[in-house]
């Protein structure tokens, strides 16, 4: 897996890698022992998930811009 479809995978299957198809998870684990970027953008949408879901309240703007983005 290259930084280019993590990246995609990310947006379209958010962090939880747990519910990624099996061979694509082990791909992205694979790819985050071995690079900066993909930890940093993993971190990143990590960031933007929590931020999100970690309060009943929570401001939902961030994850519809996500969202927005990738239309």
């Amino acid at each position: 897996m290259d930084l280019k479809l993590f990246e995609a995978r990310l947006k379209a299957l958010g962090a939880r890698l747990d519910r990624w198809p099996g061979d694509e998870a082990e791909a992205a684990l694979d790819l985050l022992t071995t690079s900066q970027a993909a930890q940093d953008l993993f971190a990143q949408v990590t960031g933007e998930d929590i931020g999100v879901f970690d309060d009943d309240g929570g401001d939902m703007s961030p994850l519809a811009d996500r969202i927005a983005r990738n239309l």
